[in-house]
């Protein structure tokens, strides 16, 4: 039956995990051995004898730079898990401090400290965590802001888009990236304040929470209208939109 709907179609037919634009498609990221190629060309990139010749400045600039070179595709649509973000942070850390030598150096400073920004006395190295999160946080900033797009529509019709991320309950089927984004939703300073730094304008009407929104200039209504907000029978569903 496949192979017949392929000669129809003119299209060859493809058996999992294959490679697209160097991700393995049909192979779960939640494995280690899903991320032995980022892990590998980190390493090489960040070869021992290369920090011999390079001042500490050269060192975190070549650091900085790996990650945009290397795992950046991946990271930006799948969460590492803490094993390979460890593994990461080893390699750059050992970089970093050991530069070359085969013996124990000593850590100036905690990676913590090293990963904070220079206006606050770090070195301004890219934290791996923190930056596969702010990736996989602007999934959730896209879904709510664009208004169009057929990515836009099948996450919509599969998942309930933006607003299922935060009201929608927990599904086995959801793939595993849309557990990914539920996840990063749910972490604290994440998905609550990226919600509270939305403020909606009025437009058709059908996507805004009519109570729950921070309007321009005013705030959430529910917070400044406690009473009428009291008598509103509809409030209880999530989805009482304004003008729906």
């Amino acid at each position: 039956m496949i192979q017949c709907f392929a000669a129809i179609l003119k299209c060859e037919v493809m058996v999992t995990p294959f490679l697209y634009l160097g991700l393995s498609v049909g192979r779960s990221h939640k494995r280690r051995a899903f991320w032995d190629g980022v892990v590998v060309r980190m390493k090489k990139r960040l070869s021992r004898w290369k920090g011999r010749f390079l001042s500490l400045t050269g060192r975190i600039c070549l650091i900085n730079s790996t990650l945009s070179t290397i795992p950046l595709f991946y990271l930006s649509l799948l969460k590492m898990s803490v094993v390979v973000a460890n593994e990461l942070v080893k390699t750059q850390r050992n970089f970093l401090w050991r530069w070359g030598s085969n013996g124990r150096k000593v850590a100036w400073a905690s990676w913590k400290k090293v990963c904070a920004a220079r206006e606050i006395g770090g070195h301004g190295i890219i934290d791996l965590r923190t930056f596969n999160l702010a990736l996989l946080g602007k999934w959730v900033w896209w879904l709510g802001s664009d208004k169009s797009g057929l990515w836009k529509e099948i996450l919509d019709s599969m998942y309930g888009g933006w607003r299922s991320l935060r009201e929608g309950g927990k599904d086995n089927n959801d793939s595993l990236w849309w557990k990914d984004l539920r996840e990063v939703c749910s972490l604290e300073g994440w998905g609550r304040n990226f919600e509270e730094a939305l403020i909606w304008k009025v437009g058709i009407g059908k996507e805004i929470l009519f109570w729950e929104e921070n309007w321009v200039g005013i705030g959430a209504l529910k917070m400044i209208f406690l009473r009428l907000y009291s008598l509103d029978v509809s409030k209880a569903s999530a989805m009482t939109t304004f003008g729906g």
